[in-house]
């Protein structure tokens, strides 16, 4: 795995990203995306060159939203109503990820926008791993996605998506430094599994791991909160409560990543096939 001494003289400058958190108002995009613009504006004055929001947050977590006789609450390909977003990103120089439901011709799935710091909006991942009653709602995406910024590649997934260890994985064997995860936590057992999965897949993986989960009632239930950013040893980096809106950053650096791997050498003890079967197919989004 790459190592910065191995390229001393083109080092990167560290990144510093952010994970948000609010109450998303359900089937009202409009106001969700102004939430979302806020958020974008509270990280970048914190010096955050990335800001994670939840899952879904455009439309907020709740299927019935998504049923047949409901009026859709789906972002569409070039959607002006992310106006308000794009411009947030385009005057703080941020670069946005955030949960939404997108409609095409092939159908409607689970999606994380990107939003540039051109402010430019992409439809770039779409979750692969669809959980019980999403299976009516949702089609699966068919590949995983990488975004680039600053010399530094970052792995996206949604929620259930991070239950798979092999998904961080296949981000981490694609040169990625992070693996950016949204999703929708609620307390009890679902707290419970954030807490395992995020340190798990930071830990295994010896990269940071980020988790933007909503707070206040959703369709499943009351959420947890508790974004949060883990470092490349599992530990926890920095994390927010479970009930106040509020945007948590820490800086991604190389010197961490590389003191976890000299110490942590899984990749490096993995056997050539099973880093085979970790290449699934990719997309890369570079946004310099």
């Amino acid at each position: 795995m790459r190592r910065v001494t191995d390229v001393a003289e083109n080092a990167r400058q560290p990144l510093r990203v952010a994970a948000a958190q609010a109450q998303a108002r359900p089937g009202d995009i409009p106001a969700n995306v102004a939430t979302a613009a806020q958020l974008v504006r509270f990280g970048s004055s914190a010096g955050a060159d990335v800001v994670v929001l939840p899952e879904l947050f455009l439309s907020g977590y709740d299927l019935d939203l998504f049923r047949p006789d409901v009026k859709p609450c789906d972002i569409v390909p070039g959607d002006t109503r992310l106006g308000e977003l794009q411009a947030a990103c385009y005057a703080t120089r941020t670069v946005a990820v955030v949960g939404a439901a997108v409609r095409r011709a092939g159908g409607r799935t689970i999606s994380l926008l990107v939003v540039g710091r051109d402010g430019d909006a992409h439809v770039a991942y779409d979750r692969q791993h669809l959980w019980r009653e999403e299976r009516e709602l949702f089609r699966p995406g068919d590949h995983g996605c990488t975004i680039e910024i600053a010399g530094w590649r970052l792995g996206l997934g949604s929620a259930y998506d991070v239950s798979f260890p092999e998904h961080a994985r296949a981000a981490v064997h694609d040169g990625c430094d992070a693996y950016l995860c949204p999703g929708v936590y609620t307390r009890g057992d679902g707290e419970h599994r954030r807490d395992l999965y995020f340190a798990a897949r930071a830990l295994e993986n010896t990269c940071y791991t980020v988790v933007a989960n909503h707070i206040g009632d959703t369709g499943l239930g009351p959420a947890c909160g508790r974004s949060g950013v883990y470092g490349p040893d599992g530990r926890v980096v920095i994390e927010a409560d479970g009930e106040r809106v509020d945007v948590v950053a820490a800086t991604f650096q190389d010197i961490e990543i590389d003191a976890a791997r000299e110490c942590l050498t899984m990749l490096e003890d993995l056997p050539s096939r099973a880093r085979a079967a970790a290449g699934a197919r990719r997309e890369t989004i570079k946004l310099d």
